[in-house]
């Protein structure tokens, strides 16, 4: 059983601390370096000052950036400046985006869910519940989190989850309560408006725990912010709060959920051929050329409409190129031990017949990989903005290649989810991401 209760969250006062535009913060690990520098330069009382707090010359093991962040969550309370709820409650987060020319909003809850590890099989009823992960993740060591999360004995950041409700039984009752003013509206620097609406009435709060109870959970985000949570409650067994952690759950049926691709930038091989590449990629796939990028994009689209397996290829050699996979039957002989559900995808095929096969771009090379650039063999891009002139430009500029992909569809996070498995690193983009410092949960 699933165990979704509200809270009371901690929240900012904005007649103490001023607009909220300037106190919310993207999650932690999308903001580093002058994207840091700049949130905290907005206010004194900008989350990053705790969630990204630096370190100093000096640093101890008494005096750290953990131990700086939890006397500011301290600070901040004493004075006012966050304010927790009074009564246990749901919270209604929406947003308004868009995304390749079209306006979109998702809506979904927060609240906090029992903690258990990762499903792991099936139940005899065969009906599903339980927490499940959906994809690899990067060695990212979790120790800064877990820091964080001890020093502070709070919960900061969302962790993103979908889960089943085609009747739309919960999102009935956010809806609802979207009709009334909210509590938050700010628009960030990407044009993304972020709303949070309240449900504190104990009938409503009480039916949405119920309809949950039956439903699993998929984690698109944080999986890295999940495994810290049960680290935090391994080391503290009698503290009950620490059992729990908080989420964003969003119906899976939710018209506004978006996947977006992300692009795979090869580069730093040592033995790269363009003409070997196009040999071993031909031993699988049909490759058309095209003078831009358009036309490339254009036939990936259509394939993918067909539910065919289409890849888009720059090299740096004039042309645009689509490649198409002849016959989907080989990732039966790639990839014997998995479900039918991951051999199919289209970011198992990338990995497995063109970056491993052809480029030896095996998983200890992809261990390297990157959002930055900076070193390892494979930058993953994620395919929103002006990602993918960024991505044709770093190949002219010396990159090797960049393998274009079409998103995953959410069927098939399910899909591989429920069979217990999970996808490549970076294998899902979910647009918009969850913001961080709308509430907060203390555990403590």
């Amino acid at each position: 059983m699933v165990r979704v209760v509200p809270f009371r969250a901690y929240r900012y006062n904005t007649e103490k601390a001023g607009d909220l535009s300037k106190l919310v913060s993207p999650p932690y690990d999308i903001i580093k370096g002058e994207k840091v520098d700049r949130l905290q330069s907005m206010s004194p009382y900008n989350i990053a000052w705790i969630i990204r707090n630096k370190p100093q010359d000096g640093d101890d093991e008494t005096n750290n950036q953990y131990t700086r962040a939890r006397d500011l969550l301290k600070k901040w309370i004493e004075e006012g400046i966050l304010v927790q709820d009074d009564r246990e409650s749901f919270y209604v987060y929406g947003q308004d985006f868009e995304v390749n020319g079209r306006r979109r909003f998702r809506f979904g809850f927060i609240g906090l869910i029992r903690l258990e590890e990762f499903a792991k099989e099936t139940p005899k009823d065969r009906k599903f519940t339980g927490v499940l992960q959906h994809e690899e993740t990067l060695p990212k060591d979790i120790e800064d989190r877990l820091n964080l999360c001890r020093a502070t004995m709070a919960q900061f950041g969302q962790i993103f989850v979908i889960y089943p409700d085609h009747e739309g039984e919960v999102d009935s009752i956010l809806k609802e309560a979207m009709n009334e003013k909210p509590i938050a509206d700010v628009t960030d620097y990407e044009g993304v408006r972020h709303r949070i609406w309240r449900i504190s009435d104990e009938e409503k709060t009480r039916r949405i725990s119920q309809l949950m109870e039956d439903k699993y959970v998929i984690i698109a985000d944080g999986h890295h912010r999940y495994k810290t949570a049960l680290a935090l409650a391994r080391e503290h067994p009698k503290l009950e709060s620490a059992k729990y952690r908080m989420m964003t759950f969003v119906n899976m049926a939710n018209p506004g959920l978006v996947i977006l691709p992300t692009h795979r930038l090869v580069q730093n091989l040592e033995d790269f051929s363009v003409e070997r590449l196009f040999e071993g990629i031909g031993e699988y796939f049909d490759i058309k050329s095209f003078d831009n990028k358009d036309d490339m994009f254009r036939l990936m689209e259509e394939k993918f409409r067909r539910g065919e397996h289409a890849f888009g290829l720059f090299v740096n050699d004039g042309k645009f190129y689509t490649l198409v996979l002849r016959d989907e039957s080989v990732m039966d002989e790639v990839l014997p031990d998995k479900s039918r559900e991951l051999r199919r995808l289209d970011v198992s095929i990338l990995h497995s017949l063109i970056l491993d096969r052809v480029l030896g771009i095996d998983k200890e090379k992809l261990a390297q990989g990157s959002m930055s650039g900076r070193g390892g063999y494979v930058v993953y891009i994620k395919g929103i903005g002006n990602a993918v002139d960024e991505a044709i430009a770093a190949v002219r500029s010396g990159a090797q290649a960049v393998f274009f992909m079409n998103p995953t569809r959410v069927e098939e996070v399910e899909a591989v989810s429920k069979n217990f498995e999970v996808m490549p690193q970076k294998s899902t983009f979910f647009q918009p991401k969850v913001w961080t410092g709308f509430t907060i949960n203390k555990l403590r």
